[in-house]
């Protein structure tokens, strides 16, 4: 009996130490009394419409060269490579999918939300764009989506359109245990910056965090992912006030982490950024650039409840053509020695991958790609040189200085007063602005994909303190919630800003250009002008308080209903049949004259 015994022991032993190598084979093992357990996270963030691939300048083996870079059927490629070894992987998404090219303009969600399923997501967060088209478009874009939507500071009210659509967070099974992942949406940037409906509200973002990490806890549930499009500075902040939270997956400020100084390109800060949270343990802050350029690989290893180790990679995704510019300014494509030299550095960074298209994911693209192509390869005109695009007055990430800000910005700005002869001078947020224009053709696509919203101009006769008001508003908004994309440019006015002044004094020296002589005059604070700004300023929204104020007490306003895009291609065609390109405004017509940044304010941590 003794015998029968041992052996029945020794059965027992051998089924456990079996279940005990099966357990390690899915991702964790023991450790003492505490298990183990290693999470592999894949994440986008700000795609912006940007299914297809967009051309940037890198330096490359020493050399500036332009190159393809992003593209979601390369982004899906990579995935598929990386997840290949990998059991226990997640691939999320920080928000704002939408809103940025004709794909959106023109297929309002439903083309991301195809290419999303092909990709695979495993949950998304809500960014503040998915509400630009309001909430019946929000609603018909997550029905279409596979994967879930989540965000905890969202309260929807019975009966709304969005009811039953999006979840505080989810639970997913992985790595034998449980992660919480939790949403998390800027609020008061989309209920000021984006058209959410009444029946939306928004609950403090911190507090909202914590209740859903509580709510998990009491749940069993202690390892958290909080995927948030709050924002890199924002996040960082958050972290250190909630409980619990392990890894942020972030999105919101288009921050570029990791060292990218060899190609040009100006960071933000480590991948991962590595905090603590308010029990003191720490947490990885990962986020993905912008537009699918990057995608973000963290592995994160779990002791427990508490993350004990993690390794992270933003993975900087090239096309496989490369060109450079001869002495003449003429692009050639490299080939021979040169090509092999950039390929050779590429294959030697593991930061910078030429992943092969994922054929799936291509196909979603082509079956939209046909309809953007013919409409958008239309040429206008032409850029004369390179119109770079900053939301606040400073340096891009390419290193290049724009004291006065924007190139394009103000040019925008201009597009309007041609197109709207009753204006005395015209506003233009930054953030209504996507992108700027190269040197070179100008097709409707570059125009849409700069101008992307479903804006028209719209009149409001203001007096000229009512003007300073606005400029002030908006400084104020950029000071109080890092909204970068509040920043003020103009035609037709110009102005000394300086930051480090309180609110009320940061704005000075306001003249105004008269539209018969062209001279510039001091802005006087009784007379009226009439000012054209996008309706969705006009509303109030992105901290422009003032025209929504001046609006209320019975100021005349107008909705052209011209739409803004076109108000600008009307302009580059105006330009093309008098034989010219665009340029630069004259230094006269510039509308920052002086500009006086406050240290760690203007780091663009709101889009």
């Amino acid at each position: 009996m003794a015998r029968l015994l041992t052996a029945t022991r020794a059965l027992r032993f051998s089924v456990i130490l079996c279940t005990l190598m099966l357990f390690s084979c899915a991702g964790y093992r023991n450790v003492g009394e505490q298990r183990l357990s290693t999470v592999k996270i894949l994440h986008v963030n700000d795609i912006h419409s940007f299914l297809e691939p967009e051309a940037i300048d890198l330096v490359l083996d020493h050399e500036k060269t332009t190159v393809e870079v992003g593209g979601m059927a390369r982004v899906a490629g990579l995935i598929r490579r990386l997840a290949r070894n990998s059991e226990n992987c997640l691939v999320l998404h920080a928000g704002d999918e939408v809103q940025g090219t004709l794909y959106y303009t023109l297929f309002g969600g439903r083309a991301d939300a195809d290419v999303m399923n092909a990709v695979g997501f495993d949950a998304m967060a809500l960014g503040n764009h998915e509400f630009d088209n309001g909430d019946t478009s929000l609603a018909a874009f997550i029905d279409r989506l596979d994967a879930p939507v989540v965000s905890a500071n969202i309260k929807v009210a019975p009966g709304s359109v969005l009811e039953h659509h999006i979840l505080p967070y989810i639970i997913r099974k992985i790595a034998g245990g449980r992660i919480g992942i939790i949403g998390l949406t800027p609020g008061r940037v989309t209920r000021n910056s984006s058209r959410p409906g009444e029946d939306v509200s928004f609950t403090d973002e911190v507090g909202a965090v914590q209740a859903a990490v509580d709510e998990l806890a009491a749940r069993g549930v202690r390892r958290i992912i909080l995927l948030s499009h709050y924002g890199y500075r924002n996040d960082l902040s958050l972290a250190g006030k909630v409980t619990d939270v392990d890894v942020i997956v972030d999105g919101h400020s288009h921050t570029l982490l990791g060292d990218y100084r060899s190609y040009g390109l100006v960071s933000d800060g480590p991948y991962p950024t590595v905090t603590r949270n308010a029990d003191g343990d720490p947490v990885c802050v990962v986020q993905a650039w912008e537009h699918g350029r990057i995608l973000g690989e963290l592995d994160v290893t779990f002791q427990g409840d508490v993350l004990s180790s993690w390794n992270g990679t933003p993975h900087l995704i090239l096309g496989n053509r490369f060109s450079r510019e001869d002495g003449g300014g003429k692009a050639h494509e490299l080939e021979g020695d040169a090509l092999k030299r950039v390929i050779a550095a590429v294959n030697a960074d593991p930061k910078v991958d030429i992943p092969a298209e994922d054929a799936s994911v291509a196909a979603v693209i082509a079956g939209y790609s046909g309809k953007v192509n013919a409409i958008g390869k239309t040429v206008i005109g032409t850029a004369g040189e390179d119109l770079p695009h900053i939301r606040v007055p400073g340096i891009t990430h390419g290193g290049v200085p724009l004291p006065q800000g924007s190139d394009i910005a103000p040019l925008v700005a201009r597009a309007f007063f041609e197109r709207d002869s009753h204006a005395d001078l015209c506003i233009q947020n930054a953030g209504g602005v996507r992108i700027g224009i190269k040197a070179g053709d100008i097709s409707y696509s570059t125009v849409y994909e700069m101008l992307p919203f479903s804006n028209t101009l719209f009149e409001i006769e203001m007096t000229g303190a009512q003007i300073h008001q606005v400029l002030e508003d908006a400084l104020e908004y950029i000071h109080e919630t890092g909204a970068t994309g509040a920043f003020p440019y103009a035609y037709g006015l110009k102005y000394d800003v300086d930051a480090t002044q309180a609110y009320g004094r940061r704005v000075s020296g306001l003249e105004v250009k008269d539209r018969t002589t062209g001279l510039y005059a001091p802005l006087s604070e009784s007379a009226r002008y009439v000012v054209a700004t996008s309706n969705y300023l006009a509303e109030g929204r992105d901290g422009y308080a003032a025209f929504a104020e001046a609006r209320k007490q019975g100021a005349e306003a107008v909705d052209t209903y011209i739409d803004y895009a076109l108000a600008f291609v009307s302009y580059v065609k105006k330009l093309t049949a008098a034989g010219q390109s665009l340029k630069k405004l004259p230094a006269e017509d510039r509308c920052i004259k002086n500009f006086i940044p406050l240290v760690g304010k203007n780091d663009g941590s709101s889009r």
